[in-house]
């Protein structure tokens, strides 16, 4: 049987959002039962509370069970003693109490960690340190060997022909994603949907915004989330983009994957995109 996995990214609650949107979104996801839903980040423009209460007030009517991490965004930009002292101050009060901002979900054949790759010290970039990676790897262990392992990160790992560097260490990161048997790795932040085996091994998912104005690259001016659906042989990923002339988000092209054994990752797939 196939597990559903909806992936939501970059809602920007502030000044780009698109409110009617919220709407749509909320209403779509509930009608495909998924059986997780991951939101990758940037949930806020600029980390105000207002923002947050908003964001908050968003993903309670998200059904569960609910992943979620901070982005760049979730870090306040122009307040330096909150940015450099207390960082994601605001994102613990209103959305997650977790010290550490990690996340882990557990469904029948799939298991998610999720991290925090914000960064004070930077306005864009993100990484992760060593630490994390350990306790990502002890969470990954815990799972059943049959699970699709996956990873949520907010900044993307794939470079591309835009100015936003990857998170810093990819290619390590990514090999060591592998280690661990992670088959996916999750995340936001370049506002363009994307999929595409990494050489190291794991499957690198990137989603769009789904509710702002700030679609770039590919996908400027435009809105989507991405729909997984993962069974025993493959990761299928369909990027779903709003149509305003019919008030919904709908397929525009999907990806289906070989999954990756644990000790020979899969090469192969076939796209209908």
């Amino acid at each position: 049987m196939a597990v559903r996995l909806l992936h939501l990214s970059d809602l920007h609650f502030g000044p780009p959002l698109r409110h009617h949107l919220t709407e749509v979104v909320i209403r779509e996801v509930h009608d495909l039962l998924p059986d997780l839903v991951v939101v990758s980040g940037d949930l806020t423009q600029r980390a105000q509370r207002w923002q947050f209460l908003q964001a908050r007030t968003f993903l309670d009517q998200l059904p569960s069970p609910l992943v979620v991490i901070p982005g760049n965004h979730d870090v306040p930009l122009y307040n330096l003693f909150l940015r450099f002292w207390r960082p994601l101050g605001r994102y613990r009060a209103y959305i997650s109490a977790v010290p550490d901002v990690a996340a882990v979900a557990k469904v029948a054949g799939l298991s998610v960690v999720g991290l925090n790759s914000t960064r004070s010290l930077t306005v864009d970039g993100g990484g992760l340190c060593d630490e994390q990676l350990a306790w990502a790897e002890a969470q990954c262990a815990k799972s059943p060997r049959d699970d699709c392992r996956v990873v949520a990160v907010h900044h993307h790992f794939l470079p591309d022909a835009g100015h936003q560097r990857p998170i810093r260490r990819a290619k390590r990161l990514l090999r060591s994603f592998a280690d661990m048997g992670v088959e996916m790795v999750l995340v936001g932040h370049r506002h363009w949907a994307r999929t595409e085996r990494a050489s190291e091994g794991p499957l690198v998912v990137q989603a769009g915004t789904a509710t702002s104005r700030r679609g770039k690259g590919k996908d400027r001016g435009k809105n989507s989330y991405n729909v997984i659906e993962i069974d025993q042989t493959a990761i299928q990923v369909a990027c779903h983009r709003y149509r305003a002339d019919v008030d919904r988000f709908e397929p525009v092209w999907k990806e289906r994957f070989d999954r990756a054994l644990r000790t020979d990752v899969g090469q192969g797939h076939i796209s209908t995109r």
